[in-house]
């Protein structure tokens, strides 16, 4: 088998995907998360210094990113784990805009008005 073949099958096998692109993309995207992670807490902690309150925010906007994420990747890969993790975040998200709600109508205790 030539060289030219091996790489043909692993085309066909792989359905055409680059695995290097692929794999660029996941390591592009596992450092978004961290990358995203350490903004919110800057965010956070400048927030905390200066109105010794923690803005949601950007929390809202982390936790639906990754929720989202993650039900891609359950529904991509029907790994029952993905769903359990997206469904956590979720929770997270859905409690963060909740909050973020009552803060804005001036219902949530220590709420700025």
């Amino acid at each position: 088998m030539t060289k030219e073949e091996i790489l043909e099958k692993s085309r066909k096998d792989n359905g055409d995907k680059d695995m290097y692109d692929s794999e660029v993309q996941k390591n592009a995207a596992f450092i978004a998360y961290f990358a995203s992670f350490g903004l919110c807490v800057f965010v956070s902690v400048l927030n905390w210094i200066f109105t010794r309150r923690v803005s949601v925010q950007c929390w809202i906007v982390f936790f639906g990113m990754l929720s989202t994420a993650f039900f891609v990747k359950f529904f991509k890969m029907k790994k029952i784990h993905e769903l359990f993790v997206a469904l956590g975040y979720l929770v997270i998200f859905v409690m963060l805009v909740i909050v973020f709600v009552l803060e804005l109508s001036g219902k949530f205790p220590g709420a700025v008005q």
